[in-house]
């Protein structure tokens, strides 16, 4: 580990994982140690993105483990900025910090956004929004994963997992069922083979099987990971190169693809990656936000203004990728990104089978209807499924849907 401040009242070092870990030391250590992990745990449940989230805590070592918030910014950011900062801080999510000045400002270059750090002596006020649960995050998740065979071809070319991490070796859930999320990350993931029926059946099994191999040995427990957007992302890269490889040594496989679309959700965030045109939204308070952009070139299109969602959808060219696991791809660009996790939010991670029957504002209306009348994850999965089917069907359909309690 990279030593990253030696002091008098604490050493910080930061791991070739991402994480970093603060050990406190001097007067008082006891009493600032609990302090910084009741203020980081308050910032995570009051819904603040721009500070360090609490991975771990030992109490016998006077230790905290967090994420990485980037390299200093005392030179970078201005003083009027950094008291913006520290003013935001504490109009919007009740904290005051002891040392509003610009050496306790970061800069991450992944998100591009400065964030706050070292909360040892900060003071937690209450909620100036009054949130439920202000002071500590609880998240827990209902899921239903559902397919259909298309009408189109004999068979199912789609494929879908959900799973969780100990150790480093994935364990596979049930494709319908409720866990907290608390404690341990689940992973989410749907993908839409290509390449004729047996590569694209071969295709999209190896996705999802290899990302349950790929993730969990490169993350650990989806529960202590600094950087999970790098890890995800590389993950990602890791299954197109396999793929990628898989059908290059086969003749009946050669040229076999994929779509991927995946999200890991833990505590009170997901971070979610997908290549292709599989896709993940989210449905909080009656708005439905589509959270990945397609990798097609009416995506492009359509992201840039130059084309509505109707001239999308009745192109004869829409369901060209420009990237896709494997498929003659030379490298892949993932998309990855992260959003909060609210209580009521509704999150569905689909292939284009669905988007084939429903617009977008098909989708609200079946999340609408189905928090109106307190339907279930299961309940809805099914409607949204049955709905889409009925308008198209002709190809593979597969979806999870999945709700925060």
């Amino acid at each position: 580990m990279k030593i990253a401040k030696d002091g008098i009242r604490s050493i910080v070092k930061v791991g070739y994982d991402g994480r970093v870990y603060k050990t406190f030391r001097g007067t008082d250590k006891e009493e600032r140690f609990a302090n910084e992990v009741r203020v980081l745990k308050a910032l995570e449940a009051r819904g603040c993105e721009n500070v360090p989230r609490l991975l771990d805590d030992n109490l016998e070592e006077l230790t905290i483990v967090t994420t990485n918030c980037g390299a200093p910014a005392e030179t970078s950011i201005s003083k009027e900025k950094a008291q913006m900062l520290y003013k935001e801080l504490e109009t919007k999510y009740g904290v005051v910090h002891d040392d509003p000045f610009p050496r306790n400002i970061t800069y991450n270059q992944r998100s591009g956004q400065f964030n706050i750090i070292d909360f040892e002596l900060a003071e937690v006020k209450e909620d100036p929004e009054q949130r439920e649960g202000a002071d500590e995050a609880h998240r827990s998740l209902s899921w239903a994963g559902m397919t259909r065979d298309g009408r189109r071809k004999p068979g199912n070319q789609d494929a879908l997992s959900v799973f969780s991490s100990h150790g480093g070796w994935a364990e596979s859930m049930e494709l319908k069922g409720e866990q907290s999320i608390d404690g341990s990350g689940l992973v989410f993931a749907v993908s839409d083979g290509m390449g004729g029926q047996a590569g694209g059946e071969v295709a999209s099994s190896l996705v999802v099987r290899d990302l349950r191999r790929f993730l969990p040995a490169m993350m650990g427990d989806f529960h202590g990971a600094g950087d999970q957007e790098t890890i995800l992302e590389a993950a990602v890269r890791s299954l197109h190169d396999f793929v990628k490889r898989t059908g290059d040594n086969s003749e009946e496989l050669k040229g076999m693809g994929a779509t991927v679309v995946c999200g890991l959700f833990y505590r009170t965030r997901v971070v979610f990656a997908h290549v292709g045109d599989s896709r993940f939204y989210r449905f909080r308070n009656g708005e439905l936000t589509q959270l990945t952009h397609d990798h097609t070139f009416l995506g492009s299109r359509f992201r840039a203004g130059k084309m509505n969602e109707r001239e999308m959808r009745m192109h004869p060219r829409r369901n060209v990728l420009q990237q896709a696991i494997g498929g003659g791809c030379q490298y892949v660009t993932p998309q990855v990104d992260s959003s909060s996790v609210e209580p009521g939010d509704w999150f569905l991670v689909c292939s284009d089978g669905v988007i084939d029957g429903l617009w977008n504002k098909n989708i609200a209306q079946a999340f609408e209807e189905g928090v109106e009348n307190e339907k279930s994850a299961d309940v809805l999965c099914q409607r949204i499924l049955d709905w889409s089917f009925q308008e198209a069907g002709a190809d593979d359909t597969t979806l999870f849907v999945v709700g925060v309690e």
